[in-house]
This record gives structure tokens, sequence and C-alpha cells, in this order.
């Protein structure tokens, strides 16, 4: 009796072993060149490669717990998916024990790229034809894409290179690094550092909790944003910007060019501080409240600088 239990038991274990083992995949489709393609995956690393060979090949192994994948191609869609259990059938698949799926696809330059995922990090590169990317708990890491891309993770870092468009990148519990970015880059994050080297012509960034750091060159336009955070901006090359910035219990640092051509207004309530080695002008104090103020002209005032901050710092500098 003992011996016949001891067998079922080793044939159990045998069986839950290939039950969870990872199942390899291998598909390769002609695809057209300004393909629609959409991959989910739930949980592993994704790395995501732009060819010119015009097709959909995808190569590595699924997720331990997966049911297998649905692939689908037609009309111009291609549809990847990583089937993943019920919660209710298979408890909680959504945690950190198992590695997921380990995936390489390659896509066509000319794509127009979605990605979602929940416990998974994605590596994306050369996209021409626009890039979305959607996780909850991982890393997002994009290089050469182009037209429309918008980056977003909940808890995770974002690394953007050399990336040409229109660019969102979000986080709420992570840093954002960008570097070489050109058209229009939109930044956000609420728990982390924000940290940017951009010759975007317009910018946007957001922070709270947090740091933003910004070197950028000929920017046009400049809206910065904080809530108990730090903003240092320098602007190279902006002769005529567009600028303007709030911050709330947080401080302000502007570098511009000696040459700029602008009007200022700077106002600082509830206890705020102005500090201008830009000109010779110094703020004014109101006649009552807490409440300063500083206004003034540089070259022909053909720009526009205004910064606003309660209970924080404001400064201006130059080269």
């Amino acid at each position: 009796m003992m011996k016949q239990q001891l067998i079922l038991g080793l044939a159990l274990s045998v069986f839950s072993q290939s039950l969870w083992a990872a199942e390899s995949v291998n598909e390769n489709l002609q695809v057209a060149n300004n393909e629609k393609i959409y991959i989910e995956n739930m949980r592993g690393e994704v790395d995501i490669i732009a060819t010119n060979e015009g097709r959909f090949k995808v190569s590595g192994t699924l997720d331990e717990k997966a049911d297998g994948y649905d692939l689908s191609s037609k009309n111009g869609f291609t549809s990847f998916k990583v089937k993943m259990p019920s919660l209710r059938n298979y408890g909680n698949w959504d945690d950190q024990e198992k590695e997921g799926s380990r995936l390489k696809i390659e896509v066509p330059l000319g794509a127009e790229l979605e990605f979602q995922g929940v416990n998974a990090s994605v590596k994306v590169s050369g996209v021409q034809g626009s890039t979305k990317v959607t996780t909850v708990n991982g890393s997002v890491y994009a290089e050469k894409l182009q037209k429309f891309i918008q980056l977003e993770t909940v808890n995770g870092e974002i690394t953007s290179v050399n990336n040409n468009g229109r660019i969102n990148l979000n986080t709420v519990n992570g840093e954002i690094e960008d570097s070489g970015s050109q058209g229009r880059l939109s930044i956000d994050a609420v728990n982390g550092s924000i940290d940017t080297k951009s010759s975007a012509s317009e910018v946007s960034v957001s922070v709270v909790n947090g740091e933003a750091d910004l070197e950028l060159t000929n920017v046009q336009q400049l809206n910065l944003s904080s809530v108990n955070g730090s903003l240092e901006a320098e602007l190279k090359g902006s002769l005529t910007p567009r600028v303007e910035v709030s911050t709330v219990s947080g401080n302000a640092k502007l570098k511009l060019e000696k040459a700029v051509s602008a009007k200022f207004n700077l106002v600082a309530n509830a206890g705020g501080s102005i500090r201008n080695e830009l000109t010779s002008q110094t703020a004014e104090k109101a006649k009552y409240g807490p409440r300063r103020s500083l206004e003034f002209s540089t070259g022909k005032g053909e720009g526009s600088v205004e910064l606003n901050t309660v209970s924080g710092s404001l400064k201006l500098e130059t080269y």
C-alpha cells in the first residue's frame, strides 16, 4: 500500500512539473510594413525590435502558468496574447515567485505598436509608426521611436533614448530618464525623479513629491509644475521662450541665456522668496501679507516667463 502511494505521489509530482513547465513559442508571419500590432503579456520580460524585413516574429518561452497563446493576423491587424488562467481557478498567478514569459519579438519598422502587461518589463526599439506601452509593475526602456509615443508604468522606471515625435512618459512610483528626445515632450511622475536632456521644442513636466532636472536645448514652450518637490531647468539657445512655472511647497530655478528677450512676471505667496541673478531688478514685498513679486523685461520682451510659488523659492540665473 505504501509503495502504491509512493508511486502515485511521484506520478503527481511529475505531472505537476510538466503542467507548469514553460512552453516554447516560435512564430514567423509576413505582415505589412504599417501593420497595427497588439501584444499582451501579463508577466515577464519582452524585447521588441523593429526590422526592415516586413514580418512579425516571436520567439522564447511563455509564462510558466500560461494556457498557451492566441495569435491572429488579418487585414493589417496582428494580435499576440499570452493566455493566463483565471485567478479563480489557479489562485494568485499575479505573484512574483515565477519568472513569467521571456519573449523576443520582431515587428516592421513602420508598424503601429501597442503593448499591455501587469508584472512585465518591456524594451522596445526602432518602431517608426507609433508606440504605446502600458504596464503596472515593471520598467520600460524605449529608444529610436517615432511619431506618437506613450510609455506608462505604475511602479517602475522609464528610460527614453533618442525618441522623436509626440512623447508622453508617465510613472507613479519610479524614475524617468530621458535623453536625446525631439518634438513634443510630456513627463509626469508622482513619487519619483525626472531627469531629461532634450531638444524638444515643447516640453511639459509635472512632479509630485520628487525632483525634476532639465537640460533643454532650443525649447520654445515650457510648462513646469511641482508639489512638494524641486524644479531645475537650463534653457540653452532659447532667446524668446514662453515659460510657465508653478510650485506648491517647492523650489524652482531657471537658467537662461544672457541675451534672452522676454517679459518676466514672478510671484511668491505665503512666505515664498524670489532671487534674480539675471538682471539687477529685485522683488517687491506687498504692503499687506507675505507676498513678493517681480516684473521686468529684457531685450525687446518677445518671450514670456511666468513663475509662481506658494511657500517656495523662485530663482533666475544666467550662463
